[in-house]
């Protein structure tokens, strides 16, 4: 599927670079992410779904962008293959998390948080491919931000200056 690159309000900021369905958002460390990064994905509305210490939350971009205020980068993702599928997962889970909690169950949705809540919207989504559905190279009892980053199935496509 070709996307186009003309500057539009779907796009992201900074960029000319559109904003597309299983995205992924990951945010630099630092003081509003505690240090650890934080991510989100895109869910097919182009809202972005992330898993936050007050629940689980579906925001605008602009929304999301507020919440990291302290400077740092938006690095753009996106996955090479599974991305729709992951996307709706995303989207039709959230109201599912209730709690933010490190909890190493990952197949625990309403205790979650941001990485593990990427992470199962690959995993749960591609249930007749393990190859598509996976973002790290095995199946863990932790999954952090910094998994995610470096995952084999993602290419960055912007970075965003906050």
């Amino acid at each position: 599927m070709a996307y186009t690159t003309q500057k539009t309000a779907n796009n992201y900021p900074q960029t000319n670079e559109p904003i597309v369905p299983g995205d992924i958002l990951y945010s630099s460390k630092g003081w509003s992410t505690f240090l650890v990064g934080h991510v989100g994905i895109v869910g097919p509305d182009l809202l972005i779904y992330h898993s936050h210490p007050r629940g689980g939350f579906a925001e605008s971009l602009r929304a999301y962008l507020s919440r990291h205020k302290f400077g740092g980068t938006l690095t753009v993702f996106r996955p090479r293959v599974g991305a729709e599928e992951a996307a709706m997962w995303a989207q039709n889970n959230i109201p599912y998390v209730k709690r933010y909690l490190f909890d190493p169950k990952l197949n625990n949705v309403s205790h979650n948080y941001c990485s593990k809540f990427v992470w199962q919207a690959f995993w749960y989504a591609q249930s007749w491919d393990i190859t598509s559905r996976k973002l790290t190279d095995k199946r863990k009892r932790w999954v952090y931000p910094a998994n995610i980053k470096y995952s084999w199935n993602l290419q960055v496509v912007a970075k965003v200056e906050l």
